[in-house]
């Protein structure tokens, strides 16, 4: 509460995750118990959105949700990670993440929902809430440390957290430059984007290199028999 109405956030408008349905659902409630003058949406999975306006509770389609945030009827949006992908929310401007999945690229994936084009604000506020002196508490430390200087697009966070990383959380700033590096190896980044390949003497359908567009474009003009 106290970030919506001493900190402005609800003018600017705000969209509050969590992972669990439970948990949004009474957030959602105790919000429309606090502003029961404010429409606050509830964007969740399998049919379980809801839109509170006037001390009511109703379902709602989440298309629905989604247009009134868009032509500013709704500035405080309660969500599940339903609304993680494929979702312009830039109409509001700060976001709280209630509990935080071990999953960097959920993070993004939140916070995308707002920082993008057509955002009216020069930055973005987001506020994550964790428990004091637990292991959640350091992993996001180290995660944090990292989204706050992020130039390298690319490389910068791995897909996700290992349990085995937790276990020496000393050492987990070392284990996912490991990781990352070895991913970067792996995955033929280099090879698609800054050197071109010979096309493969196999037939085209055997070829198992990543191929440059050019040498790609080649392989398919050519016969498919000969």
């Amino acid at each position: 509460m106290h970030y919506l109405t001493v900190e402005n956030w609800l003018e600017y408008g705000c969209i509050i995750f969590s992972q669990y349905y439970d948990t949004a659902r009474w957030i959602a409630d105790s919000l429309a118990e606090h502003f029961p003058d404010e429409a606050i949406g509830l964007y969740a999975g399998a049919g379980r959105s809801r839109l509170y306006q006037q001390g009511d509770s109703v379902g709602i389609l989440r298309d629905t949700l989604k247009h009134m945030v868009a032509e500013h009827k709704i500035r405080i949006m309660v969500a599940t990670d339903a609304a993680c992908e494929g979702l312009n929310l830039q109409t509001l401007g700060t976001l709280i993440n209630v509990d935080l999945p071990w999953n960097p690229t959920k993070l993004e994936q939140r916070i995308g929902r707002i920082k993008r084009f057509g955002q009216l604000r020069d930055y973005v506020d987001m506020l994550n809430l964790v428990n004091e002196k637990t292991v959640d508490e350091k992993v996001y430390e180290r995660l944090s440390e990292r989204m706050h200087d992020k130039f390298n697009l690319f490389g910068s966070l791995p897909d996700t957290i290992k349990d085995e990383w937790i276990e020496h959380i000393e050492t987990l700033d070392e284990q996912m430059d490991q990781y990352i590096d070895a991913q970067k190896r792996a995955t033929g980044f280099d090879l698609r984007y800054n050197s071109h390949l010979s096309a493969s003497n196999k037939d085209w359908r055997d070829c198992f290199n990543v191929l440059s567009q050019r040498d790609f474009g080649t392989l398919m003009r050519e016969a498919w028999a000969k």
